[in-house]
C-alpha cells in the first residue's frame, strides 16, 4: 500500500494536469484504509453496554475459577480499661497482650482459660487521668502520666504529660518504628518481652486499638485464673490476672 501511494505521489508531481483526479484517488484510498467513525462509536457503545458481571468475567482469564479469599480470621478492636484506685506503675509484656481475650476451661481440676488469639499487634494507645479525688481539695495537685516504648533496635522512647484534676494529663500515641510494640506479638515468640512501661495515677483510663489473629488449630495456651466458668469468654486485665490493676471496662472479666 505504501509503495503504491509513493508511486502515485511521483505521478502527481510530474502530471500537474491530473492533480484533481489523482488527489481524489489518493483521498479515496486513504478513506478505505481508515476505520469508519460510526464503526468506532458502535464498538465503544458495545463495550459500555456490557454488564458489570460480564466485564468481571472478561477480566478474569479463568472465568469459572473460584475467587480467592483470606481464610485467616483477622479482627480489629478498641478496648478500654480503668486503673485501680491505687494506680499502676509497671510493665506490659507480649504475653499480657496475647491474653487480652480468653475462654474459660478446666484442666486437671485447676481453673484456667485458653487464649483466643495467636497474634496481636498494638496500633494505638490513649491515656487519660482524672486526678486524685477531684473537688476534695486536690484540684491543684499535679500528677503525671507516662508511657515508655521499649526497643532492642535503638533507644527507648518515653512520653509524659502532667496536669491537675481540672486539666488532667492525656497522652495519645502509637508505637514508634522499630519499637518492640510496633511488631506483632505471637504465641511462643519472646512472650516475656516488655513492650511498654506505664505510669498511671489512680482511676486513669487506658484505651488501646489492636488487630488480632484468631486461633486456628494452634496448640492451646492456658492462662491460670482464680475463677472462671467453662466456655465463658473473658477480657483479662491489661497487666495480667495476677496483678489485675488495669481492668477492662464493660466486658466480662475475671482474675
Amino acid at each position: 500500500m505504501l509503495e503504491r501511494l509513493l508511486n502515485m505521489t511521483r505521478y502527481i508531481n510530474s502530471q500537474s494536469s491530473t492533480w484533481l483526479v489523482t488527489s481524489q484517488s489518493l483521498l479515496f484510498i486513504t478513506v478505505l484504509a481508515t476505520p469508519n467513525s460510526n464503526q468506532k462509536r458502535g464498538a465503544r457503545r458495545a463495550r459500555q453496554n456490557k454488564s458489570p458481571a460480564l466485564r468481571l468475567m472478561e477480566k478474569d482469564a479463568l472465568a469459572n475459577r473460584m475467587p480467592q479469599f483470606q481464610s485467616t480470621v483477622h479482627v480489629k478492636h478498641h478496648f478500654r480499661y480503668q486503673v485501680a484506685t491505687n494506680g499502676f506503675s509497671g510493665n506490659i509484656t507480649r504475653a499480657n497482650l496475647l491474653n487480652i481475650m480468653t475462654t474459660g476451661t478446666t484442666t486437671g481440676g485447676t481453673t484456667q482459660a485458653s487464649r483466643m488469639f495467636s497474634g496481636v499487634k498494638l496500633n494505638r494507645v490513649e491515656l487519660r487521668s482524672i486526678g486524685t479525688n477531684p473537688g476534695a481539695g486536690n484540684d491543684t495537685l499535679i500528677q503525671t502520666t507516662s508511657i515508655e516504648w521499649t526497643s532492642t533496635y535503638g533507644p527507648s522512647s518515653e512520653l509524659s504529660d502532667s496536669g491537675t484534676a481540672l486539666h488532667p494529663p492525656m497522652i495519645i500515641t502509637s508505637p514508634p518504628k522499630q519499637s518492640l510494640a510496633s511488631f506483632w506479638s505471637l504465641t511462643g515468640s519472646n512472650e516475656t518481652d516488655v513492650i511498654m512501661v506505664l505510669n498511671l495515677p489512680a482511676s486513669s483510663s487506658v484505651d488501646i486499638w489492636v488487630e488480632a489473629i484468631v486461633q486456628d488449630g494452634q496448640a492451646v495456651v492456658e492462662v491460670a485464673l482464680s475463677a472462671a466458668t467453662l466456655g465463658v469468654v473473658y477480657v483479662l486485665a491489661l497487666d495480667g490476672p495476677s496483678t489485675n490493676r488495669i481492668v477492662p471496662v464493660s466486658y466480662t472479666t475475671t482474675n
